[in-house]
This record gives structure tokens, C-alpha cells and sequence, in this order.
């Protein structure tokens, strides 16, 4: 399913990149130049009519309803969440209603996403959220294909429980309240399952893939930077300068921008009492960006 699921996405890029190639300039209009006193007029060649060449190429759609629903979870999704390189995602299909073969499905799912990049060499589900009761609405044309209708994920807060209630079959209101450990297991596969097939394709496939607290992440405080230049430190992070995507640890991560890869580091050196903020090129090494501030005033030094 994951491969399908990575054909379809490849396909809508495909698209657009064969579209942008077949755009064509227009031929300019003829100028009408007033002829001279005692000369004839010159005859008029009609500038031929160029024929459009260009084809409407429409976006590949799923054919299985586990794509669907696989697809339905990352278009949502991605308008939310834009940190990491690339989106997983996990579904529980628990009920339908409606049509195999044409027509509106009505699907009951419980839902997770996430999104990774590599940090400190692992690569780490950086932003998402996680089992969210789902119900998603379908489209089947008469060619089989799906489309999503509508997307309506359960809403946070005191109105969760009712909204469960309204809009799933009863006999799964106790699974969606609290969602089982089983299924949140399941979800984190199905997830996960992305991020891997991801590194297989650039080569990376040893890397290690988990969550932000399967791995240890050490801070200025836990090196002996007092509290206020460690809050000092994140009032600096959360500018608009490049320290903004350094890590708020002491580590890495890894960013692209504009297709080249880029290490943003977060350093401490204790013997000068500094903490370095910089940016790398990944591939070359080449620093672009480095700022460092007092590790015991909090003051720019460079």
C-alpha cells in the first residue's frame, strides 16, 4: 500500500512539472507600419496560427479504498504541518457505509500523522498529532476511483465525547474515547512505514526512526547555564534570523532549502563559556551563518 500510496503522490509532481514544460510563449502580434509617401504599402503575411499542443494531464487517483483513506489523512494534514522532509501517516478503517462500487462511502477511522527530519542523526517525527478519531467521506466515480468529499477529524475539549457520539455507530464509542493501546501501536507502524521507505530512497536506511522522546536531548541547563541566559537563548531562537531553525538542544538537524540539505547546529563550549549557534552547507561542510553569544550574560559576542 505504501509504495501505491508514493506512486500517486510521485504522479500529482509528475503533473505539474509536465504541464509547467508544455507552456508555450505567444507569437506576437504583427506590427502595422504606415507606409512611406511614394511607396506602395508592403503585403500583409498573416502570422500563422500556432496550434496548442498542450494536454489537460489530470491527477492520478487512488483506486483502493486503503489509499484513499491513506491519501485523504496526508492532503488534510499537510495544510497544518510543514516542518520535517517528509509526512507519514496510519489509519484504522473500523466502519463503512455506502457503495464498493460507485457512489458516496461513509468511513469510521482512527487516524494519526507526523512529519520527520533528522536530528543528531536519527530521523525524528518532529511535528503531528496523534490518534485522532476520523470520519471521511468518499467518492467512488464510475472508474473506480476515490476522491475525498469530506474530512471531519473529532474536535479537542469538552465537546470530544459528544462528537464521538454524534457521528460514529455506537458500538465503537468506547474504542474512539480511549483508544486502545493495540491500535495506537498499529497507527505508529503504518506511520513509521513512510519514514522508513523514505530513507531507503536517499540511501540513508540505517538511520534510526522514533519519536523526540526516544532519544536523549541535552539542554543549556543541564550543562550549567543559568535559566535566565537559557531564556535569553530562546528569546534569540525565536526570531527571524537563522538561529530560528537551530535546535533549542544542544544537537543538530538537518533542513533543505531550495533542494540543498543544511546542518543547523546548537553548541556549547565550556572551556571559552560560549554557546555557537550555526548553519552548514550538509554536503560541502561550507559554514553560511554563525552567531555566538556569553554562556554567563546571555551578550552577542560575534
Amino acid at each position: 500500500m505504501r509504495k501505491k500510496l508514493f506512486a500517486v503522490l510521485m504522479a500529482s509532481v509528475m503533473a505539474v512539472s509536465l504541464l509547467a514544460a508544455c507552456g508555450k510563449e505567444k507569437a506576437p502580434e504583427p506590427q502595422t507600419q504606415e507606409p512611406a509617401a511614394e511607396q506602395s504599402a508592403p503585403e500583409t503575411v498573416e502570422a500563422p496560427v500556432e496550434s496548442s499542443t498542450e494536454e489537460t494531464i489530470e491527477e492520478a487517483r487512488p483506486t483502493s479504498l486503503d489509499d484513499a483513506l491513506g491519501l485523504a489523512v496526508l492532503e488534510y494534514n499537510e495544510e497544518f504541518f510543514d516542518q520535517g522532509e517528509v509526512a507519514g501517516e496510519g489509519h484504522i478503517l473500523l466502519d463503512k457505509d455506502g457503495s464498493d462500487s460507485n457512489g458516496e462511502q461513509i468511513c469510521y477511522t482512527i487516524t494519526c500523522y507526523g512529519r520527520y527530519e533528522f536530528e543528531d542523526g536519527n530521523f525524528v517525527c518532529c511535528a503531528g498529532n496523534g490518534a485522532i478519531p476520523c470520519v471521511i467521506r468518499l467518492m467512488i466515480n464510475e472508474d473506480g476511483e476515490y476522491n475525498t468529499v469530506s474530512y471531519e477529524p473529532a474536535p479537542d475539549g469538552s465537546n470530544f465525547v459528544d462528537w464521538i457520539k454524534d457521528n460514529f455507530p455506537e458500538k465503537y464509542w468506547s474504542r474512539c474515547i480511549t483508544v486502545e493501546d493495540d491500535d495506537r501501536i498499529e497507527l505508529e507502524r503504518q506511520q513509521r512505514a513512510y519514514a522508513e521507505e523514505y530513507l531507503s530512497t536517499i540511501d540513508r536506511e540505517d538511520v534510526e526512526v522514533g519519536d523526540y522522546s526516544d532519544f536523549e536531548h541535552e539542554i543549556f541547563t543541564d550543562v550549567g547555564v543559568s535559566v535566565d541566559v537559557s531564556n535569553a537563548m530562546l528569546d534569540v531562537q525565536s526570531g527571524e534570523t537563522f538561529e530560528n531553525k537551530c535546535p533549542f538542544w544542544l544537537g543538530e538537524r538537518e533542513v533543505i532549502e531550495e533542494n540543498v540539505r543544511y546542518t543547523y547546529k546548537t553548541e556549547y563550549d565550556k572551556k571559552k563559556g560560549q554557546i555557537i549557534f550555526s548553519k552548514t552547507e550538509y554536503d560541502t561542510g561550507d559554514e553560511v551563518e554563525k552567531s555566538v553569544y556569553n554562556a554567563k550574560t546571555g551578550d552577542k559576542v560575534e
